[in-house]
């Protein structure tokens, strides 16, 4: 029997197809307001639907006289091979899709400008061993010396954004690009213990030197509830450089929301989930609103613009971008999707849990004139980031 190279290219074809399809429904699924042990045991199902497959359509559809590597077609399969061929190789379909648009993505006009340091915290601890532990945390060594891994390679961004005003707010037009406001934006801290305590101090450090009108944070900032005493003095100390406001993420949600809550309200940080306050920083007048949906609460209730200069919505999912639009929100600060975490070549960012899959990353976007900074964050629950550097971004709106 000759080995058919178009026969392997079907089946190839098929297994990639199929995990797409997985990595599609676990996205989705991961994006619904579901318990952590429960997307656990979804993802087993994950799992073995991408591992087992291969074998699988090999044993049947490639292997033996009428076998797809030696010579035989489709059409001398099974029906049921057939329709199981047919389905997993049009998964290939949004494979490149997503990849098309991740490669050929552009920045909203609104951005006008963006600056970016790189801070490596582990070449910052030099030789020291103890310094190097510190900011490594507690996980072995052995993630801090991964291939390319990022977790420990913070980016301080600086974002200027000029938006353009919607009718019925109060400046006119010769005021209008006057006024601006800065805001340090930072998300999905993720305390489980690594990185560790030197990390954290430099991420606090960067941040206190963007000196901002406000800080925002848009959720996940424990995994573990030990500790919650860490990321008080984190919230603590950045209440003495300007005010912050916060709400809370699905991780949060899965241990105990309300004392995670409470323990930052009480640093100074104003809890904005579910509701919307009207704050002036500056002179510049800001309807100020957030939301956990779908994991805590519902999306606020929030009136008409009336003369504020800009409405800014904390979200800790970009799934709210049609509620954003629809309550004719300037700005919507997000995170959740960590930048896809692991973005490989071509390809780009793969697991997203959100019900816009990849489309929402990580990084600027605009839809209907709502513009969304979606950060990748600066934890890293899975120890692994690759090309998807952690980081904290500065916003300097122009108004």
């Amino acid at each position: 029997m000759t080995f058919s190279i178009s026969g392997l290219a079907i089946l190839a074809l098929a297994c990639i197809g199929n995990a797409e399809l997985w990595v599609i429904f676990i996205n989705r699924h991961h994006a619904q307001r579901y318990r952590h042990d429960e997307l656990l045991r979804v993802r087993r199902f994950h799992d073995v639907g991408i591992l087992c497959f291969p074998p699988f359509i090999l044993a049947y559809a490639g292997l033996g006289e009428q076998g797809l590597l030696y010579g035989g077609h489709i059409s001398d399969q099974s029906a049921a091979i057939q329709g199981i061929l047919l389905i997993t190789i049009l998964g290939v379909v949004p494979l490149i899709g997503s990849s098309l648009r991740w490669n050929f993505r552009s920045s909203p006009v609104q951005l006008v400008a963006t600056d970016s340091e790189h801070i490596d915290c582990l070449a910052l601890a030099g030789s020291d061993e103890e310094k190097r532990q510190q900011v490594i945390g507690e996980a072995d060594s052995v993630f801090a010396s991964f291939p390319r891994n990022q977790i420990y390679q913070l980016e301080s961004n600086r974002k200027q954004l000029r938006l353009s005003q919607r009718s019925g707010k109060a400046s006119p037009d010769a005021d209008r690009g006057k006024k601006r406001l800065k805001v340090a934006h930072f998300t999905d801290v993720h305390f489980v213990g690594t990185p560790g305590p030197e990390f954290h101090r430099i991420v606090i450090q960067q941040l206190s030197d963007m000196k901002p009108d406000l800080f925002v944070f848009t959720g996940d900032l424990l995994d573990e509830a030990r500790l919650l005493p860490a990321a008080v003095d984190m919230f603590q100390k950045l209440a003495e450089v300007a005010p912050g406001y916060f709400i809370l993420g699905n991780h949060d949600w899965n241990l105990q929301p309300d004392e995670i809550r409470n323990a930052i309200a009480a640093t100074g940080w104003v809890d904005v989930s579910e509701r919307a306050e009207e704050v002036e920083f500056d002179g510049v007048r800001v309807l100020l609103a957030g939301t956990e949906a779908p994991w805590m609460g519902v999306n606020p209730a929030v009136s008409p613009p009336s003369g504020e200069d800009l409405r800014l919505l904390l979200s800790h999912a970009p799934d709210q971008r049609d509620y954003a639009v629809a309550n004719d929100f300037d700005l919507m600060l997000c995170g959740h999707n960590h930048g896809g975490q692991v973005v490989l070549p071509i390809i780009g960012p793969v697991y997203t849990p959100s019900i816009y899959g990849v489309q929402y990353a990580g990084g600027m976007f605009e839809h209907k004139g709502l513009v969304m900074h979606v950060s990748r964050g600066v934890g890293a629950k899975d120890l692994l980031r690759w090309n998807c550097r952690p980081e904290i971004t500065l916003l300097e709106v122009e108004i």
